[in-house]
């Protein structure tokens, strides 16, 4: 039996917060994580090309607040407010609250495991070398100021004749079982001729300290 655990949701409280805050109880509390799970997956679906790094929900009794963190705000902000007004008409959709839409820039996307992993999931579909992808990406995290970054890619990544293996890269420390370690965790996927290709980064940041 596995004795893997999500390094995300092991430290929350930790080094990491919840990236949903509300409270509800009963049949409320599954219709909003419902709706949760609807926007966000929407989201990373039309936002994809702007390096998402988080999306966080905030609820009140009458509002929903959404704040999404990318890459390139331009991406999604659009001409004149074009790309906006279209996220939140779609969104609207999906929830009866009143929607603040927030959009934040992510400073150091280098270093981030939900872009990264992203990042190598688009050029592995432009049929870059997988290998070459994640050396590269590991090669830009660590100059971006990371302790230590490991990627790990499974599927067919040697094209769509070849058999299924993994392959993994890693620069620098990852301490995984060190609860007060600082590891940004994200999962990407590849659509490829061949099949999907499974992407996983772990970013090293530091170690927090006691308070």
């Amino acid at each position: 039996m596995s004795r893997k655990i999500n390094p995300t949701g092991l430290r929350v409280g930790i080094t990491q917060d919840w990236k949903s805050t509300w409270y509800a109880e009963g049949d409320r509390y599954a219709n909003f994580l419902i709706e949760d799970d609807k926007i966000r997956k929407y989201l990373h679906r039309a936002l994809r090309t702007a390096g998402v790094e988080v999306i966080l929900i905030e609820r009140s009794i009458k509002a929903i607040k959404i704040i999404i963190r990318v890459s390139r705000p331009g991406v999604v902000i659009g001409r004149k407010g074009s790309g906006l007004s279209e996220i939140r008409s779609k969104i609207s959709k999906l929830t009866k609250h009143d929607i603040d839409l927030q959009i934040e820039e992510v400073k150091n996307p280098e270093a981030s495991a939900p872009i990264v992993a992203e990042a190598v999931a688009m050029q592995i579909e432009r049929r870059i070398s997988a290998k070459r992808a994640i050396n590269m990406a590991a090669e830009k995290a660590m100059n971006a100021g990371a302790k230590g970054i490991k990627l790990e890619i499974s599927g067919t990544i040697n094209g769509p004749n070849s058999i299924a293996m993994n392959d993994i890269v890693t620069k620098g420390a990852v301490p995984t079982q060190t609860l007060r370690a600082n590891i940004d965790f994200a999962k990407g996927t590849a659509f490829t001729r061949g099949g999907t290709i499974g992407i996983k980064v772990w970013v090293y940041k530091g170690e927090v300290e006691d308070k």
